[in-house]
């Protein structure tokens, strides 16, 4: 059984957004090991959570016990606009976009470096698996995986030599991938991380769709926000952010309260720059080193 080892990232930045004087609703669209909706509950704010994980699920539970104020639902955040509840507008709404460490923790999910589980990657309980993108994919197929999710160079080398060393055996394994990854000739971007990382992101994308639940998302968010409600998203590597980073300019507020797409609504951008972790925070969470905060206010 796994325990809930889940640490919320930049809790400290984000509550200095929420007015200590106001108590909020707040929909938290991510609700992981609940790391953020206890500090928001804990705070005496009204939290509605939802997650697509089982495990999360059962973390709910235990905390609705102890806060009244709390609700959940169990449903991908990309299906936010099929909230079936009396509040249909909220003042705060974030969206953590790292799995928690429950989800890396789980050997049946196989994010993990370090733990040699089966190919799978897949934590919101669809068909696609990492298995199947790897054994199955075309050479092309993988290449774009690989170059457009995993942002490697070498992508259509990669993708070759799979398919190469698949025509011998079948790769089923965390372990067999990353022993065919560091086989394969390519040279990965960064010394700083696994050189796994990239081709495992790629694969995670992949089999998630998360960037493209991020943009479903964010084309319907505006709908569930109050007027000067906030909207804190943070994401884990570039891809993620350029999009959120994009949707903020796309539907930013001019002076005298024009806006910038042609809707009669947009954000003030309250952070020019993404708001990163503290040193400290990095240093007792080492997850939180590649995460990016942003927050905008809504303005209609």
């Amino acid at each position: 059984m796994i325990t809930n080892q889940h640490i919320p990232i930049m809790s400290n930045e984000i509550l200095s957004f929420i007015d200590k004087e106001k108590k909020l609703s707040i929909l938290d669209c991510t609700f992981g090991g609940g790391g953020h909706s206890i500090k928001f509950l804990e705070k005496g704010h009204s939290v509605t959570a939802i997650d697509n994980d089982e495990f999360s699920q059962s973390i709910a539970k235990k905390i609705k016990k102890d806060f009244s104020n709390f609700l959940f639902y169990k449903i991908n955040f990309k299906d936010i606009d099929m909230l079936n509840i009396k509040l249909k507008k909220f003042s705060f709404i974030i969206l953590d976009l790292g799995y928690s460490s429950n989800q890396l923790g789980n050997n049946k999910i196989g994010l993990s470096f370090k733990i040699n589980s089966n190919l799978n990657m897949n934590y919101l309980g669809g068909k696609l698996t990492a298995h199947k993108i790897i054994n199955k994919y075309s050479k092309e197929e993988l290449e774009r995986v690989f170059y457009n999710y995993g942002e490697i160079n070498k992508a259509a080398k990669l993708a070759q030599y799979i398919v190469e060393q698949r025509s011998i055996r079948e790769i089923n394994t965390n372990f067999e991938l990353i022993e065919i990854l560091r086989n394969s000739g390519v040279n990965f971007r960064s010394k700083k991380i696994h050189f796994a990382t990239q081709a495992f992101q790629a694969l995670r994308i992949e089999t998630n769709s998360e960037l493209e639940n991020l943009i479903i998302f964010l084309e319907k968010v505006h709908n569930l926000l109050e007027s000067n409600a906030f909207l804190a998203v943070i994401s884990f590597h570039s891809l993620e952010d350029r999009i959120v980073k994009n949707y903020f300019r796309a539907n930013k507020v001019k002076k005298n309260k024009n806006f910038q797409n042609s809707e009669n609504w947009g954000f003030e951008n309250l952070t020019k720059k993404p708001i990163i972790a503290s040193n400290s925070e990095i240093y007792e969470n080492h997850r939180s080193r590649s995460a990016k905060l942003r927050v905008g206010k809504f303005i209609n």
